[in-house]
Parts: structure tokens; sequence; C-alpha cells
């Protein structure tokens, strides 16, 4: 009786381990299979795509967070360079002016004042000319002497040269040609109004050191992106950048990061860096929040191939090898990731290996049903 037992559970037993057996073999057929199937038509074959695994470079990506800032190279402060009471406000946040549009009119003694020397050197000016020109004619007819002659040429270009100055302060402190004592605040440049600090009725004191105005031009815009401590050793210059925006989530701006500065925000730890980016119909807007996804190399290559080459089953990836004619091998991959329209793969593929890039789902069911 227990001899009897002993034999069936070792039946049992091999009945089992061959079950395994089987189980293993139809396994290991699933992850590369060797095949050529009558089954596929030339059709399918003529219309369907090929790409060459080869060793690159690994790349990945980091997401990062940002504002939208005005470039500063291409923006100016706007300062009152002379005491007064604000007279008028023509220009609000958001407004476009152009170059030397009267944004606002100071009402200045110092002005008035300046607009005065600019007519007393004026005047002076027109004096010493006549005063030059009867010299010159009194001296060809040798009515007076050299040095009186010398004097009076001398007394002109002092004229001169004082007239030439109160232009140049006319220049600096504008003033109206109706009244002299309303200073011009005028635009330097075409641009958006991005800053005002200035209001009808208000003081001005030139020595506050304060901007009444801030113009800029929005043709191109930065965005300054945050770095946390643990992905700085990731970001470098040049690398290429995806930016999106919460007002516009479905546009991405493709671009590079053109500047890294490098030094710690001692408050919230975090490194900045730039990507400029092409605004040429103003829809990005400065302190606008959006996202930035960098892609950088890491320091490793794998193969590569085309995302799209990937089948997804029973839990696993799969590509196609294509030999020529109807001769397809089923390859099963380790996928380390996908990036994109690229796949790097840990281990089931070589360089230079020819694989599947389109049709591929049909060929493979076409391959595993046989």
């Amino acid at each position: 009786m227990y001899l009897k037992n002993k034999i069936k559970l070792f039946s049992v037993f091999i009945a089992f381990f061959l079950m395994l057996f089987s189980f293993s073999s139809c396994s290991s057929k699933t992850e590369k299979k060797e095949a050529v199937v009558d089954e596929i038509s030339d059709s399918l074959i003529k219309n369907m795509t090929v790409g060459i695994a080869k060793t690159t470079q690994v790349r990945s990506e980091i997401k990062l967070t940002g504002k939208i800032t005005a470039d500063q190279s291409k923006q100016l402060d706007v300062f009152a360079l002379v005491a007064g009471i604000v007279k008028e406000v023509n220009a609000e946040l958001g407004d476009y002016v152009q170059k030397d549009q009267v944004l606002a009119v100071i009402h200045s003694g110092d002005a008035a004042d300046y607009s005065r020397q600019y007519i007393e050197a004026s005047s002076t000016y027109e004096e010493a000319k006549k005063a030059k020109e009867i010299a010159e004619d009194m001296y060809a007819s040798k009515l007076i002497s050299s040095g009186d002659y010398l004097q009076a040429k001398q007394e002109f270009n002092k004229a001169d040269a004082g007239l030439t100055k109160a232009k140049e302060m006319q220049k600096i402190y504008s003033t109206s040609s109706s009244n002299p004592s309303d200073y011009l605040v005028k635009a330097p440049i075409a641009g958006f109004i991005i800053a005002k600090k200035i209001n009808k009725d208000m003081q001005i004191r030139p020595d506050n050191g304060d901007n009444i105005f801030t113009v800029s031009q929005l043709t191109d815009v930065w965005m300054m992106a945050n770095v946390y401590e643990t992905d700085i050793n990731k970001v470098k210059e040049k690398d290429t950048v995806a930016v999106t925006t919460i007002a516009y989530p479905d546009t991405v701006y493709k671009a590079t990061i053109d500047k890294v500065y490098n030094i710690l925000d001692p408050q919230s730890r975090v490194m900045k860096v730039r990507v400029k980016l092409d605004n040429p119909n103003y829809l990005l807007k400065p302190d606008m929040y959006g996202n930035v996804v960098v892609n950088y190399a890491e320091p490793r290559k794998m193969i590569t191939i085309s995302s799209s080459a990937l089948v997804f089953d029973n839990s696993s990836n799969y590509v196609l090898i294509y030999n020529g004619g109807k001769n397809f091998i089923v390859q099963k991959v380790d996928v380390y990731k996908t990036i994109g329209p690229k796949a790097y793969i840990k281990s089931g593929l070589k360089e230079n290996d020819r694989i599947v890039t389109s049709n591929q789902l049909l060929i493979y069911n076409t391959l595993t049903n046989n």
C-alpha cells in the first residue's frame, strides 16, 4: 500500500513537471518567434515602414515651472527729470505707445527755467552773430584792429557753445511749445506700458529715484523657470525645451535655455534659467505662469528605436524584426523609457536591427495567431 501511494505521488510530480516544461516552452516561443507567414499580404509589407535600431545618447525630461517676464534688454524705465505737479496722464497700463509719444505733462518751475535759458541763449547767439559779421566788415575795411575782430569772434564762439548746450538741455528736458512751464514726459521707445507709478495732481520729486513708467517691446519675452537643487546637475545652456502656459495649454513653444543663473534664491532654494521666446502676436504677457519641459542628455547610451514600433501584449513589450520577404521575428524587449517619438531599449535588440514601425500590430497578430 505504501509503495503504491509512493508511485502515485511520483506520477503526479512527473505530470506537473511536464506541464511546467510545456508552459515554459510556450512562453519562450512568445518572447522570440521567427516565422514566414504566407497570410501576410504583399500590400501590407509594401506599405509598412522599417526603422534601423541605433545606439544613441539617452535623453530624458524634467518639468519646471516658471513665469513670463519682459525682455529686459528691450525695455526702458521712464523717470521725471524735474520737480512739479502732474497736469496730465495720457497713458495707462497695457497701452501700446509710439516712440516720442507724450505719456504725461508735469507743470514745473524747473521746466520754465530751462525754457528761459534757451530763449536767452538764442538771443545772445543772434546778437553775437551780428556783432561778428559787423566786425568782419570793419576789419576788412581796416576800421578796427585785429584784436577787436578776434574778440568779436570769441564772443560769437562763446554764444554758439551756450546755444548748443541750451538745445541739448531742451532735448533732455522737453517742454511744451505752447507753455514753457509744462514738462513733457515722452516714450523713449515704441512698446507697451508694463509699469505705471504716476497719477494726475501727484507731486513729483526727481530725487526719489522711482521711475514713473516702464515701456517694453514684447515682440520677444523671457520665460524664467525654477530649477530645484536636485535637478541643477541636469540642466545646462542650449538644452532644448518645450514651453506651455496656463492661458494657452495647447500651444507649445519650442526653444532653448539661453542663460543659467548660477546662484540659488536663499528663500525659495531654486536656481533660475532663462528661455527666450518669440512673441510676434503679443500672446505671451508678463507675469503669465507656465511649464517648461527640459530635454537633457543622460550619461549613458542605449539602442534607440521609434516608440511607434512597440507592441504591448501580455504585460510585455515586443517589436518585429524584419529580415526581408515575409520573414519576421517577434522579439520581446526591455524598455528603459520612452521620450516622445523615441524608445530606449535596455535589452532584446542589437545595432542595425531592422524594426517595423508601422502596420506592426496587424503583422504581430498574424504571427502570434499561427
